[in-house]
């Protein structure tokens, strides 16, 4: 049974597809992207520190619709018009996410160990 047609002339099975496969091509770049970040320290660091930048570098950049700010120094916010088309709306989610997850690849990296204070000595020991 043909399904029905909007009026552009795109069927919803159609819309579904598109969606479908930009789901796949996005979820399998993010997979390379964050399999390099859990076995290459210096990739990890990388990401954690530019990763919009970074991402980009690896072939997976946000759509021109999407704005990424550095809010606070170091929080990524994602901003985009109220009137979004829905499929978007449903890509931004998947960006927030994955930024998300790499502001907690970047955790593992500010976290530093502390000295033991101890009185000075003449001798330095």
């Amino acid at each position: 049974m043909p399904s029905e047609s909007d009026s552009s002339g795109v069927s919803e099975s159609n819309e579904r597809l598109m969606k479908n496969k930009r789901k796949v091509e996005l979820n399998d770049k993010w997979k390379l992207i964050a399999t390099k970040a859990v076995t290459d320290d210096d990739f990890r660091k990388k990401l954690a520190k530019n990763p919009i930048t970074v991402m980009a570098e690896c072939d997976l950049s946000l759509p021109d619709t999407i704005e990424a700010r550095l809010e606070a120094g170091y929080e990524i916010k994602l901003f985009t018009s109220p009137e979004l088309a829905e499929e978007l709306k449903e890509e931004v989610k998947w960006w927030k996410l994955r930024v998300d997850m790499i502001r907690e690849f970047g955790k593992d990296d500010k976290v530093t160990t502390g000295g033991i204070a101890a009185p000075d000595t003449e001798d330095g020991v």
